[in-house]
């Protein structure tokens, strides 16, 4: 692999880690227990960290190609849409919360936020299937050396 290249395959790289660590692997290992609010809790944390680190780096001085730059600022473009993921999730979750307060029966109540919170995760999910195979793409392709179509001058 040419010193060129892969720089910029790095942040699809971090991309991807991203996803595996902190979407399924995180999750996963704290599935068993029994307070939500630390599984969503540290997997948004982590997540928005990784990808504030993506962030930084696109617009870093230090990137020595165009390509790099190029692949940098194409993955913190699709981290943005994660992110815009994360608010639309929760406001959807939001909403779903203020309306299940009239409900005057408690275990209902759970129910339905409990089904309310899987449809509200929807977004999330949609994205990071789109998020895995576009960033193979883009993995693969600066591995390659090429240029990102929306980047190319």
């Amino acid at each position: 692999m040419s010193e060129f290249v892969h720089p910029a395959s790095q942040a699809h790289e971090r991309v991807m880690f991203n996803l595996a660590l902190f979407h399924f692997l995180v999750p996963a290992v704290l599935f068993g227990t029994e307070n939500l609010w630390l599984i969503f809790g540290l997997s948004l944390l982590g997540s928005v960290l990784m990808i504030a680190s993506i962030a930084r780096k696109a617009y870093s001085k230090k990137l020595k190609t165009e390509l790099e730059q190029a692949h940098w600022q194409l993955a913190w473009h699709r981290c943005r849409l994660l992110l815009v993921s994360y608010l639309i999730a929760s406001a959807l979750f939001g909403v779903s919360w203020a309306i299940l307060q009239w409900q005057s029966d408690d275990s209902m109540r759970m129910i339905q936020l409990a089904i309310a919170g899987w449809f509200c995760l929807l977004p999330i999910s949609l994205v990071i299937i789109w998020l895995i195979i576009a960033e193979t793409s883009a993995l693969a392709q600066a591995r390659k050396g090429i240029m990102p179509d929306k980047m190319k001058l």
